[in-house]
């Protein structure tokens, strides 16, 4: 009777023969396209593609069950800024960067960081915060969900806005009957020192100021130097009126339904990775930008801190305008501001006015 079990060279020669003929299994590959109006030299853009996709792509890796093939729709490809949000919804695309700050009639709960001015500079705290109040409040994730689109994280670039003059700065006093550049909530900060805010935009900052349109403009450092307005406006008056959140990484929320446990597993980890890449990110760009600006002949003017106090106490209470028209949607914005002001407090933060106390 013959041994049937394989013994010595026969059995190494029939392992090599079965690991040969075995089928491989290689990942499934899903397909996403995303969108974001603005080009790849945004940084939200920039970083999406430098950490957000190889830290998905790393962590499917080390999987095995799935990949990713992704197509970029940037830059207009697909929508301008603004278009992102129904372009997502619509299913134009499948994950996207939507700037909160352009659709108040539907994101205006996102918009606290604007409503709070002279409490932080510091953006990964903003948005690690924006995204712990989005948790704890399930109004403000409804919000997404309302729009077809499910929320990744909370997103910042701009990290502390400023004004630029031309002209001198002497204090809160010389801004008075100045024409100041801004958009939207910030314009309120300089009408409380007697300045005039005009409603613009950051690509017609430049010309603006040239033109005589406005005295100055509200603008933050990178944005301040990547568009030259030192040129036109070369006194940066560094009040610090704080950073801002101002965009959000959401998927299409078929999209997201169809996707397997672990992509979307993955996909939300690795969205807390980019949130912090891009704040610091944006902090560090503006610190240079400072340096390269003031080599390029701007003067930097740093507003004291009695004037700041001074300055911040006597803006109109836009925080809890705010929050009135948060309750409208139905969230609770009274609630929500409190709970942003005291999570700036247990962080340390130099809250120069309790805007939940008012």
């Amino acid at each position: 009777m013959k041994n049937s079990i394989l013994t010595g060279s026969t059995a190494v020669a029939a392992l090599m023969l079965a690991a040969t003929t075995m089928p491989s299994f290689a990942a499934e590959t899903i397909k996403l396209t995303t969108v974001s109006g603005y080009p790849k030299t945004a940084a939200w853009v920039e970083v999406f593609e430098t950490t957000y996709v190889p830290e998905v792509n790393k962590r499917l890796a080390e999987k095995g069950d799935y990949e990713i093939e992704w197509s970029y729709g940037w830059g207009g490809a697909i929508v301008g800024p603004k278009g992102e949000l129904e372009a997502i919804e619509t299913g134009l695309a499948d994950i996207g960067i939507v700037q909160t700050v352009f659709h108040p009639d539907k994101l205006r709960v996102y918009d606290i960081a604007f409503a709070t001015p002279f409490v932080t500079t510091d953006l990964d705290l903003v948005t690690k915060t924006v995204n712990d109040l989005t948790e704890q409040f399930p109004a403000m994730k409804a919000v997404w969900a309302q729009n077809g689109l499910e929320f990744l994280t909370t997103l910042a670039a701009v990290d502390n806005y400023q004004i630029l003059l031309d002209g001198e700065y002497t204090g809160p006093d010389s801004l008075k009957g100045l024409k100041i550049g801004g958009a939207g909530t910030n314009l309120r900060y300089v009408e409380s020192v007697g300045a005039t805010g005009v409603s613009s935009t950051l690509a017609d900052f430049y010309n603006g100021v040239a033109s005589g349109l406005f005295d100055g403009v509200i603008a933050w450092a990178t944005a301040a130097e990547a568009f030259k307005l030192y040129e036109a406006a070369p006194t940066y008056v560094k009040v610090d009126f704080g950073g801002v959140n101002s965009m959000a990484l959401s998927v299409n929320e078929s999209v997201w339904a169809g996707l397997p446990e672990d992509v979307q597993v993955v996909l939300r980890d690795s969205a807390e990775v980019y949130r912090e890449a891009l704040a610091n990110y944006a902090m560090d760009e503006a610190a240079q930008s400072v340096e390269d600006m003031v080599a390029a002949g701007a003067t930097v003017v740093q507003v004291s801190q009695e004037d700041r106090v001074i300055w911040a106490n006597g803006i109109d209470n836009i925080a809890g305008e705010w929050a009135a028209e948060v309750e409208v949607t139905g969230a609770p914005g009274t609630e929500i501001l409190k709970a942003y002001i005291d999570a700036m407090k247990a962080a340390g933060q130099t809250v120069l006015r309790d805007w939940s106390a008012e």
